[in-house]
């Protein structure tokens, strides 16, 4: 009997239990969602905050993009009796004005904010005056904002988060928002049964909060956009970049734009354009060396023979065009050292133009690397008619990205590969140390071991006795090849004499080569009345200070004997 009693008593409980466990998965399982929704009938504000994403990082290690983790300080006017004593007290501890906070907590709103992205470091004594002023309601929320403690340092690249969504909005921070993570939560600020402001929170993240490391090495990207920023001053270009490669890997070490942008502050820029990558222009003379490649591949350039240069000018199909100088008889490398117009254009006119154009393509011109959001494929439409072979041959008449012109010039300096751009170098997952590592990518051969013997003694000379002359370095060889575009005027309907797009393109040391350089200017001014302007006079000497800087960061020994002058390297 005292059995069957004690069954029926565990039976009993078993069943109530029972019901108590299905009432919970009726309200968690099958009522969840109206249950939630009643709950969010309940709160008096709602809030987004902006959740962290994952930490950017040069190539060194060291931060260029971080989320630091703030504060928002908020409160419940309606129910604060001592207003002035809390304006009074928060005045000290935010630095805001005592009468800007008090005219905040006499506002008639059910909920305020005092102050948003707080440093976090105040949030102990924010807590210990709640206490003291026996106020709780005055809340705190964490959120946190994207900073960038280089400032303007790479800051086209880097792009920038948007502060209200949490997402990256330009550059790096856009093209890898489902890496990098963050985006926006939800809070919800209720009272609990004593009057207590509390948070219920919702997260509406993407990705992962995983960490980038990029191949930007910060000190050269200083040493490039401090020499920018010195010939920006001088020349007052519209546009200009200095962009430097690692050409055996197709690492970008440094891309120095101007414009440029502080991503700390993006709103108050009007443009956020990075020129390498988003624009694309006519490369002038830049094209030559791999019209003479191309020449040497099929044949039909003869180094011995000297080719009449049309003292100043040539008629291709009834259009004349002009040289920029009275060039007679130049041979095939002085054609190139002395960049001759002319003379190009009758090598290129030798030439199998289907041949040529898809020699354009292979080098990677009028095709987008897909390495950066948003990036310009430039224009290259094959038109085999001679006038249009021979505007093509001196770098008129389609156009390039900076980009591209330096992927091109890296293919002449690590032996003829064409190399995908890296800017990425690996993915971290900070959690759990794993780690994704880019490597290098050859995209194609493009380039001839013939046609590079010949081409890459000659860009050397460029640089020593040729229009790249006022670049050369005392302690290093450099090879390279000067540009000069005249740029359509819409007002005259014809090219200008008084507006021109000029380059630098090269590599150094020229026999070991450690980086490719691409040097930029969009409408360059005069720096006297008679000067003419050109790659040669605007963007080649740049060159200079920037090779003997870097290769002194990279501690490497001069190729030259102590300099033209006897003179000592720094």
């Amino acid at each position: 009997m005292n059995k069957k009693r004690v069954y029926i008593f565990l039976s009993l409980i078993l069943l109530g239990f029972s019901l108590v466990i299905f009432r919970l998965a009726y309200f968690q399982i099958i009522k969840r969602d109206e249950f939630l929704s009643y709950i969010e009938k309940q709160y008096y504000a709602k809030e987004n905050i902006v959740l962290p994403r994952g930490t950017i990082y040069d190539s060194n290690g060291r931060i260029l993009s971080i989320s630091v983790p703030t504060i928002s300080i908020y409160a419940l006017p309606k129910y604060i009796e001592d207003k002035k004593a809390v304006a009074s007290n928060l005045s000290k501890i935010l630095r805001i004005p005592e009468n800007v906070l008090l005219k905040k907590l006499t506002d008639k709103s059910r909920y305020v904010v005092l102050a948003e992205n707080v440093n976090k470091s105040l949030k102990p004594r924010i807590q210990e005056l709640r206490k003291e002023l026996k106020e709780w309601n005055i809340g705190i929320i964490e959120s946190s904002k994207r900073f960038y403690p280089l400032n303007s340092t790479a800051g086209t690249t880097l792009g920038f988060v948007s502060k209200t969504e949490g997402i990256g909005l330009e550059g790096i921070e856009y093209k890898y928002n489902n890496i990098l993570g963050g985006g926006i939560g939800k809070i919800l600020l209720m009272k609990d049964a004593q009057g207590n402001p509390f948070t219920l929170e919702y997260k509406d993240k993407i990705g992962k909060n995983k960490d980038l490391v990029l191949t930007i090495d910060s000190n050269i990207q200083y040493i490039a956009e401090e020499v920018l920023q010195e010939f920006v001053k001088v020349r007052k270009p519209i546009e200009a970049a200095i962009l430097i490669v690692n050409p055996n890997t197709g690492e970008i070490l440094a891309n120095a734009t101007y414009p440029s942008y502080n991503p700390n502050r993006y709103w108050i820029y009007k443009s956020h354009k990075n020129i390498t990558f988003h624009n694309a222009y006519e490369p002038g003379s830049l094209v030559k060396p791999f019209v003479l490649a191309e020449a040497v591949d099929q044949g039909v350039v003869n180094f011995k023979k000297k080719y009449y240069c049309g003292e100043g000018k040539i008629v291709v199909d009834g259009k004349k065009i002009r040289d920029h100088k009275k060039f007679k008889m130049l041979t095939p490398a002085e054609i190139i050292i002395h960049s001759s117009n002319v003379g190009a254009i009758k090598l290129a006119l030798k030439l199998d133009p289907k041949k040529f154009y898809k020699k354009l393509e292979h080098l990677g011109f009028g095709k987008s690397t897909k390495t950066f959001p948003g990036e310009a494929s430039g224009i290259l439409k094959p038109d085999y008619r001679p006038v249009q072979v021979a505007y093509a041959s001196i770098g008129q008449s389609w156009t390039a990205t900076p980009i591209q012109i330096a992927m091109a010039y890296s293919a002449i300096a690590n032996g003829g590969y064409l190399l995908k751009p890296v800017l990425v170098k690996e993915i971290k997952d900070p959690y759990t140390n794993d780690k994704k590592v880019f490597e290098k990518k050859i995209v194609r051969k493009v380039l001839s071991e013939k046609s590079l013997e010949k081409v890459k003694k000659i860009l050397i000379d460029v640089v020593e006795i040729g229009t790249a002359k006022k670049g050369k370095s005392e302690f290093f060889t450099v090879a390279g090849k000067t540009g000069t575009a005249q740029k359509y005027d819409p007002k005259i309907k014809a090219l200008s004499n008084e507006k021109f797009y000029t380059w630098f393109a090269g590599y150094f040391p020229a026999n070991e080569p450690k980086f490719t350089v691409v040097i930029f200017a969009n409408e360059p001014k005069k720096v006297s009345r008679w000067e003419r302007i050109g790659g040669g006079t605007v963007s080649s000497p740049v060159l200079k200070s920037l090779v003997d800087r870097l290769m002194f960061y990279i501690k490497e020994k001069p190729d030259k004997n102590g300099g033209s002058n006897g003179s000592k390297y720094p």
